[in-house]
């Protein structure tokens, strides 16, 4: 669940990130000219060009510098406003946009392209909000066991506090502390047992243009242990290709667990992504030890408010053949239904072993 949400949040702040790309695109059509000062032209175009080599730091500090200069110069704070939303500082970028709107003089086509501008400013400070994301699933589904028909009932909510920027040379990283509450409860009718878990987390999510790291300490409680969570999760990418991993190790009083995943996803269009992944289980109950490893490849495209997810996994220390299907419905801005379909052993014919649930996840830009 850790690396669904950090899948969410990370498509999420995509997502705001392409929208503030297309703002600053406004600035190239603004009539410049009109508002231009001659007398530091070449100044602005050192700075624009540290700019276009990755060093947005530097950038701005030798802007400010020029704007101080210059301080009713609008052409300057247009673009100290482009690059604080480049830095992920919406706050400040608002202020110089809010500048340039207070000249009377303002051209009417300059007037209107900034407050575009502004309007996704104010939108991307939300990101800097206390953030709650949601999630509540409800399955049925049949083991390899016989008499093992269940229900499950599953939720998970997450908050994200207020974000702190911190910059090295190059680039901005963005810093929020997160807690974390996860039940599951799972009922089988023809027999009396009635499994269930409870976890409790901490930790630090963070963020820079191009990679994600999630990484948390909690405890879990089940209807058999308990004991210490761990969990690391790392996302990047690389132009079309993005590299993920996750690891989860949960200690407890007769041994410990561990779950670890690695991905590589590559983007065919732009719409849709091809990815390949491995993923390890360990587990020790007192003096038995059972290590799985499976491998996998899938599919999944997005399609305006409709995305779909097909996984192919073939488990190598075992002989079974799994098909995971997902069917994602994004009803409301901020309101996502999924459908899951898994089949995950397709070479037994008794009992056929699947899960089949729904689920609704809340993810709200901000509260």
């Amino acid at each position: 669940m850790t690396t669904m949400m950090m899948t969410r949040t990370t498509t999420k702040h995509l997502s705001l990130r392409q929208r503030l790309q297309k703002a600053l695109w406004l600035l190239v059509l603004l009539p410049m000219p009109v508002i231009a000062e001659t007398n530091w032209s070449d100044e602005l175009a050192a700075i624009q060009q540290l700019q276009a080599e990755g060093n947005v730091v530097q950038a701005v500090i030798d802007l400010e510098a020029l704007h101080s200069q210059n301080p009713t110069a609008s052409r300057l704070k247009l673009e100290l406003a482009a690059l604080y939303l480049q830095l992920n500082e919406p706050e400040t970028a608002e202020r110089y946009l809010t500048d340039v709107l207070a000249d009377p003089d303002l051209p009417v086509r300059v007037r209107i392209n900034t407050q575009v501008l502004l309007i996704q400013a104010q939108e991307a400070q939300t990101v800097s909000d206390y953030q709650l994301y949601s999630h509540l699933q409800i399955s049925t589904g049949q083991t390899e066991q016989l008499d093992s028909g269940y229900g499950q009932v599953s939720g998970q909510i997450q908050l994200l506090f207020p974000k702190s920027i911190f910059y090295s040379t190059r680039q901005s990283f963005t810093l929020r502390p997160l807690a974390q509450v996860t039940a599951l409860s799972r009922h089988y009718p023809d027999r009396n047992d009635n499994p269930w878990l409870g976890r409790l987390e901490g930790g630090l999510w963070a963020h820079n243009a191009n990679s994600l790291v999630q990484l948390s300490l909690g405890f879990q409680r089940n209807d058999t242990l308990s004991g210490w969570l761990a969990n690391a999760a790392y996302a990047t990418n690389v132009r079309d290709v993005q590299l993920r991993l996750t690891h989860e190790q949960f200690w407890h009083d007769q041994g410990a667990h561990s779950d670890s995943l690695a991905g590589v996803s590559k983007a065919l269009g732009t719409r849709s992504r091809v990815s390949i992944f491995w993923e390890r289980q360990h587990r020790t109950l007192d003096t038995a030890t059972r290590t799985d490893h499976e491998a996998g490849i899938g599919l999944n495209t997005n399609l305006n408010d409709w995305g779909t997810e097909f996984n192919l996994v073939q488990a190598l220390t075992r002989d079974e053949l799994a098909l995971e299907n997902r069917l994602i419905w994004q009803v409301l801005p901020d309101w996502r239904v999924r459908l899951h379909a898994d089949l995950t052993n397709l070479a037994a014919s008794n009992p056929l072993n699947y899960a089949l649930s729904i689920s609704l996840r809340w993810t709200p830009i901000g509260t």
